[in-house]
């Protein structure tokens, strides 16, 4: 499950956006998306199917018209982030973070800190993920995101520079043997290590679960990590809501042994089923399940 290259990706309209687009008043930038969306929602069509496939595996019963409108609706979601990510590059912590109005499961994040064994986050590509990584870094607690290295060396770099500079570490995975020990280093440093759980790497291991009733992999790695570290693992999703966002964190998973890794991946992915279920216009994911 890995998303597909958009014309945004390009590295000079990436930069381009990112650097420019809050000089931009925030009702024209958000109508530019739109067309922009509505122009991809023709001219995408492959983009399309896959989303329209998703959404009939998620909402078998649901009519051909309202999965239409859905999809619609995801790619000008999608839009928005995009033109919200280049927006917050020019806004300090404080400015990002009062964008988040809601915070469901505050206790949840609290308990687990205070554990003082490291944290370990699974989101997806649900909402605005890179919002997330700076929200929770602001609890003082450091926060690295762990991220499959893009095809383009540039749009890593990027999006490296714009983390930085919210304080939030990347570690990639792929190019280097010590990632794993990049991860573990910062989990006994007490710090947060946050990655997209509905994205795997085929060179790393994996396990097939049911996911929305259909076998799909998924990267059991997190689930390792959390039973050799004794890192308590939360499921965490920041969603646009209204004019801001929500942040969501649910109850800590612990992983004590190998037989208990299958167990938690299995409720991780439920918990992810039933997010999207809430909000399957902001489900990022334009291939198929």
């Amino acid at each position: 499950m890995v998303l597909t290259n958009h014309f945004l990706n390009i590295p000079a309209i990436y930069r381009l956006g990112t650097h420019w687009i809050g000089y931009v008043p925030t009702f024209l930038s958000y109508t530019i998306s739109q067309g922009i969306a509505d122009i991809s929602y023709v001219l995408y069509k492959s983009a399309v199917k896959n989303v329209k496939q998703n959404l009939k595996l998620i909402f078998p019963n649901l009519a051909e018209k309202e999965i239409s409108r859905i999809t619609k609706r995801l790619f000008r979601n999608y839009s928005k982030y995009l033109v919200n990510y280049g927006r917050f590059t020019n806004l300090d912590k404080k400015n990002v973070l009062s964008k988040i109005t809601f915070f469901d499961g505050r206790e949840n994040l609290d308990s687990t800190l205070k554990m003082n064994k490291g944290l370990i986050l699974l989101t997806a590509h649900l909402g605005n993920w890179e919002l997330g990584g700076i929200f929770f870094g602001s609890y003082g607690v450091r926060t690295n995101v762990v991220t499959i290295q893009d095809r383009d060396s540039k749009i890593d770099n990027a999006r490296r520079w714009y983390r930085e500079k919210h304080n939030v570490s990347t570690i990639t995975i792929g190019n280097s043997p010590f990632s794993t020990l990049e991860m573990v280093k910062a989990l006994k440093n007490g710090e947060i290590v946050a990655m997209l759980i509905d994205r795997y790497n085929s060179s790393l291991e994996n396990s097939t679960v049911d996911f929305f009733h259909k076998p799909v992999m998924f990267p059991r790695g997190p689930f390792i990590l959390s039973r050799l570290t004794g890192a308590p693992i939360i499921v965490a999703f920041v969603v646009k809501e209204g004019k801001g966002y929500r942040g969501i964190v649910n109850n800590p998973i612990n992983v004590t042994s190998e037989k208990e890794e299958e167990e938690a991946l299995k409720t991780v992915v439920k918990i992810l089923e039933s997010y999207i279920i809430m909000y399957p216009d902001q489900w990022y994911n334009f291939t198929p399940i």
